[in-house]
């Protein structure tokens, strides 16, 4: 198995991925972003000081880690590299700290790993999440190098696999340990003799801190007024197909965030949508828009702050995406039907903070719902009191 990860690894990086590109705008920015990463690091001496390397696969990822990551910052006088798979990370992190290092996560090639740790020379790497890269963690296991994944969730059939869960286990294994979002996937790693401790997730550490210090945001209280404003967050083509009719029927204002910028997606809208929109990077004569769609990543978060009611994407997908940055604002939540394998938008239901739809019609009948907001409120900050991640707990075990 090892060996025909490595070939197909080498062959997807120098070969596959190239010829995608052609054709793939998604693919050219993570080979310019590569590029950018590879001229950094030629320029990086060898480090004889010792370093703290952080890895998220994405800039979601990076937002869950970031609280350990500012922690280090403050605390430790170590240079910090942050790592990430996705371009869209790479790209959109605002890194002011001078001790810190951005950089794409070199290919999983062994020479390339063996390279890259021994010129970064880090004495703890946190990895964040379940981002799996095998010859990664082998190259520091041979180097005995501690690796710590970060609010971890496993699904018992990628360790159960008949194919590739033995390959999974042998990875894991030679990790320091694995701190978990919740107690199934501790029981799996147990399981699997994989040592592990229940920590929870860094998610919403990063959230009540966000809080604290959100970005105010003039011209979407601009766009606004005093309309009744429905914020559709990391949306998918699937959930445009139903909040398109409500779009056009009802006189609210919407806020359309999607969850990656395409020209079939903005096409399908513009064609779709009847009211008069405007994107964030032409904005022209907002006032008098009724649907506002955000062209740029990294504002969705503050932009919750602003709503009445908030559409959750992913739901009739994969997944439904991050709910807690609008939780965190005590807004009504609604997403589709598949959220049963995140614990907070369980809670979220159960709560009667979040509200589930199947079709156009329970979309439409939600969104005139008159809401019980002190209770929202309430049952909103009561999850974000019991569920924030003492962060010195997982200093005290690293």
């Amino acid at each position: 198995m090892r060996i025909l990860y490595n070939i197909s690894i080498y062959i997807i990086y120098f070969f596959i991925t190239p010829i995608i590109s052609l054709f793939s705008s998604k693919t050219r920015l993570w080979n310019g972003a590569h590029k950018k990463s590879s001229l950094i690091i030629n320029k990086i001496s060898k480090n004889k000081s010792s370093s703290m390397w952080f890895h998220c696969a994405s800039f979601g990822e990076y937002k869950q880690i970031k609280p350990l990551i500012s922690h280090y910052q403050d605390k430790s006088k170590n240079k910090i590299y942050i790592t990430f798979f996705s371009s869209s990370g790479f790209n959109n992190i605002k890194n002011y700290h001078p001790n810190t290092i951005t950089l794409m996560l070199p290919p999983d090639i062994k020479s390339k790993m063996r390279s890259f740790i021994d010129k970064i020379n880090p004495i703890k790497v946190f990895v964040a999440k379940n981002d799996i890269w095998p010859n990664m963690i082998d190259q520091l296991y041979k180097a005995s190098i501690p690796v710590y994944f970060i609010s971890s969730k496993f699904k018992p059939n990628r360790l159960n696999n008949f194919f590739l869960g033995n390959f999974y286990k042998n990875i894991l294994s030679k990790t320091s340990l694995i701190f978990t979002q919740d107690k199934l996937t501790f029981n799996i790693l147990s399981e699997n003799d994989i040592e592990s401790i229940i920590i929870g997730d860094l998610r919403i550490n990063q959230v009540i801190n966000h809080l604290k210090n959100k970005n105010k945001i003039s011209k979407v209280k601009e766009f606004k007024k005093s309309n009744k404003l429905i914020v559709v967050g990391s949306s998918h083509m699937e959930d445009y197909q139903i909040i398109i009719k409500s779009i056009n029927k009802f006189n609210y204002k919407w806020i359309i965030v999607p969850h990656e910028i395409n020209k079939n997606d903005i096409k399908f809208l513009k064609e779709k949508i009847k009211k008069k929109i405007v994107f964030w990077s032409k904005l022209n004569d907002i006032e008098n828009c009724d649907v506002l769609i955000i062209d740029k990543v990294g504002i969705l978060q503050d932009i919750y702050y602003y709503a009445d009611i908030v559409y959750i994407g992913g739901g009739f997908s994969k997944g439904v995406h991050n709910c807690l940055e609008a939780a965190i604002f005590s807004k009504p939540l609604i997403f589709g039907p598949n959220y049963n394998s995140f614990t907070e938008a369980l809670f979220f239901v159960k709560n009667k903070i979040a509200f589930t739809v199947n079709d156009k019609e329970s979309f439409e009948k939600i969104i005139n719902k008159n809401f019980d907001l002190n209770h929202i409120n309430k049952h909103s900050k009561s999850f974000f009191k019991n569920n924030k991640v003492a962060i010195n707990k997982i200093i005290e075990k690293v």
